[in-house]
């Protein structure tokens, strides 16, 4: 069985101690900006608060909590994304599908629990091979 393309990575998922003292650090020491288009994500004022560089090659979704940060978000074309979520459940490892309204991500862990996820802004192809995920919704989809 072939694994699955990636098209690099999305995100990288940050736990911050101060959302707004964080946004500042990375828009002064790394030119980050929040990205408006998905600033509504970040509706309570904890995160996700998606920061993007100037170039757009490198993202950043911070979350103000504790603990340990929870890992990588792998970019996928739409097509890309369905081959990975038939290749996790091919291989029995729990997924949970989730519709962000204008992406779509799986969420995985790896063998020593460390979740990861697969997002695609492919979101029209995918709505349209997984319709009965309603909007804001996790979605468990494998064993």
């Amino acid at each position: 069985m072939a694994t699955p393309l990636l098209e690099g990575i999305d995100h990288c998922h940050l736990n911050v101690n101060n959302l707004q003292a964080a946004i500042k650090w990375y828009e002064h020491v790394l030119g980050f900006y929040v990205v408006p288009e998905l600033a509504f994500w970040n509706e309570d004022g904890k995160g996700p608060l998606t920061l993007e560089d100037e170039n757009k090659t490198a993202r950043l979704a911070l979350f103000e909590r504790e603990g340990d940060s929870k890992g990588i978000a792998f970019a996928a074309t739409g097509e890309q994304f369905v081959m990975w979520l038939k290749h996790l459940e091919q291989l029995k490892i729990k997924t949970v599908l989730a519709d962000h309204g204008v992406t779509f991500s799986m969420y995985f862990k790896d063998d020593s629990n460390n979740s990861h996820e697969i997002t695609s802004h492919d979101y029209k192809y995918i709505k349209r091979i997984y319709k009965n995920v309603e909007l804001g919704s996790h979605t468990a989809k494998a064993n």
